[in-house]
């Protein structure tokens, strides 16, 4: 897989914040059963296709396995293909692979598409899989191009304080962020539809 995107920091804190509320969101909401952990794994292999984060790849590769996912069905969704997706997962996943695409900015027909089909408390679930996923392919990415230059391979587009800061902010601000948000969901439970509604 090659690397298609270099997220600058700035993007990356946006990242990190959302995906934390994200992550609280899919936490607490285990109990409905909206979303299964195959479901899950396609929306994160369709990102990370998107996005070119090698490690993410592999990782979400092997939990992929574990979720019972054939070889042939991640390697086609690794290769951009949706052909062995279940009907019922099919609009997920193409909106994650939109989300992505449009980096981070799905448009309201697809927006809609997506409610119309799950309904708000599942589209939710479904965007909060793609914002956590988004974050790690930024993280992923930058320890990556680091790991590029050290080999005097570096990324042109890319450059080294976004390649040190990106992953730094992330294992600082991430669990923090997450911290807070599960305080705050005591009294009110995290939204994210209206985020990209606008």
């Amino acid at each position: 897989m090659e690397h298609k995107r270099v997220f600058k920091i700035r993007e990356q804190v946006r990242k990190i914040y959302l995906a934390a509320k994200s992550f609280v969101l899919l936490k607490t909401s285990k109990k409905y059963k909206l979303m299964n952990k195959k479901l899950k794994e396609r929306i994160m292999l369709s990102v990370t296709e998107v996005n070119g984060c090698a490690m993410c790849s592999y990782v979400h590769t092997k939990m992929a396995l574990g979720t019972g996912m054939s070889n042939k069905e991640i390697n086609n969704i690794l290769d951009g293909i949706h052909k062995d997706i279940p009907l019922e997962d099919s609009v997920a996943v193409m909106f994650a692979q939109h989300f992505a695409d449009s980096k981070e900015k799905p448009s309201k027909e697809t927006l809609s598409r997506l409610v119309d089909e799950y309904g708000i408390q599942k589209s939710e679930l479904v965007i909060a899989a793609c914002n956590v996923i988004t974050m790690t392919n930024g993280m992923g990415t930058s320890m990556d191009y680091f790991y590029s230059r050290i080999k005097f391979k570096r990324n042109k587009d890319s450059n080294l304080l976004l390649e040190i800061m990106n992953p730094l902010l992330t294992m600082i601000l991430f669990p923090v962020l997450v911290l807070g948000f599960y305080v705050k969901n005591i009294f009110s439970k995290p939204k994210l539809i209206n985020a990209y509604s606008n």
